[in-house]
């Protein structure tokens, strides 16, 4: 009975950092992406071309939906009404057109949130770039928001 009672702490040991990684990546609260205007790209790679760092693809016909920023109260509560809803074209190339200024979570393909801050005083953007590829269990890759200013 030892025997066995060893072999199956050595490999729930063995194991263990692979549980551990699976939830170690977390998303920070509260952070913005200020922008004064929200167009660009949506971009990503599905799980296995992530994992051989294969080249991104646009994200076509991807729902994008923008929602007033509500915390806590209501924070990802997809039963409210989007400020605005845009579907990426066969670029993945989206427009939201001018927006007010204020506090916004993002909402692509009812997986990916994204806070926003559409902000006069921040610099002027051109376009954005969003990953949207899954993050691998390092917190590599993926859930990116890049912002081109002009």
């Amino acid at each position: 009975m030892n025997g066995v009672l060893r072999a199956t702490f050595v490999i729930l040991i063995a194991l263990s950092p692979l549980v551990l990684a699976a939830h170690a990546c977390t998303f920070p609260v509260g952070y913005f992406f200020q922008v004064t205007a929200l167009r660009g790209q949506v971009v990503g790679a599905d799980s296995l071309a992530r994992w051989f760092n294969t080249h991104l693809s646009a994200r076509r016909h991807a729902n994008l939906a923008l929602y007033e920023y509500r915390w806590p109260d209501a924070w990802r509560d997809t039963d409210r009404s989007p400020v605005a809803v845009v579907e990426t074209d066969e670029n993945g190339k989206f427009d939201f057109g001018p927006l007010k200024v204020g506090h916004y979570s993002l909402r692509i393909d009812d997986v990916n949130w994204f806070d926003v801050e559409v902000n006069a005083q921040a610099p002027a953007t051109d376009v954005v770039t969003i990953d949207v590829s899954p993050v691998d269990p390092a917190c590599k890759g993926g859930h990116h928001f890049i912002v081109r200013t002009k």
